[in-house]
């Protein structure tokens, strides 16, 4: 009797054991697959008819680079390297380097015959493409262009992430008064309507 419950708790032990090892393997894998870092904050001021200033901001930098944007929308774009998902599980992070802000018209007509400006951030913190691809060839999954681009609200401020598959872009549109009453205010608006 003494035997068989001694083996019963063992085994109750090493079954919760395995349990939470695969708990948390689970949750490093998912946290590891959708990390995002900020590699770029953007604000715009109108100076014109489709006519913004863009003001850039690069992390360790905090005096952001001054843009004329043309245009109703604005995009960023980079090279990036997607790294194989065992690696990134193992903590090997994608890499990419921003090379280009320019403006952008929602329509096509006025695409291809108003103004239009691109900058190269060629020059910014990021990566050798071609050397990177030599020396860790098999933890590379893809090289390719990622890019992302939204509309242009001057009162908010712009995000841009680099997740492990490519670019996206969060807006943090301005607090008005009417927001900022707090989280719990805000789920109540959201779901029983505005007061």
């Amino acid at each position: 009797m003494f035997r068989l419950l001694k083996v019963s708790v063992f085994t109750i032990m090493l079954l919760s054991l395995a349990v939470v090892a695969s708990v948390s393997g689970i949750f490093i894998t998912y946290f590891r697959l959708t990390a995002e870092e900020p590699v770029a904050r953007i604000t715009f001021e109108e100076v014109g008819d489709q006519e913004y200033n863009a003001y850039l901001t690069l992390p360790g930098n905090d005096i952001p680079g001054k843009y004329v944007i043309y245009g109703d929308q604005w995009r960023i774009d980079a090279e990036f390297v997607k790294i194989k998902p065992w690696a990134n599980i193992l903590g090997v992070d994608s890499r990419y380097k921003l090379v280009r802000l320019e403006g952008r018209y929602q329509d096509i007509e006025d695409q291809n015959t108003r103004p239009h400006m691109a900058y190269d951030l060629g020059a910014t913190k990021g990566i050798d493409i071609g050397k990177l691809v030599a020396d860790w060839n098999f933890l590379i999954d893809a090289e390719y262009g990622s890019s992302t681009f939204t509309d242009i609200e001057v009162a908010n401020t712009y995000t841009v992430y680099k997740s492990q598959f490519g670019l996206l872009v969060r807006e943090d549109a301005a607090q008005s008064d009417a927001t900022s009453n707090g989280a719990v205010d805000g789920l109540f608006n959201w779901l029983f309507g505005s007061k």
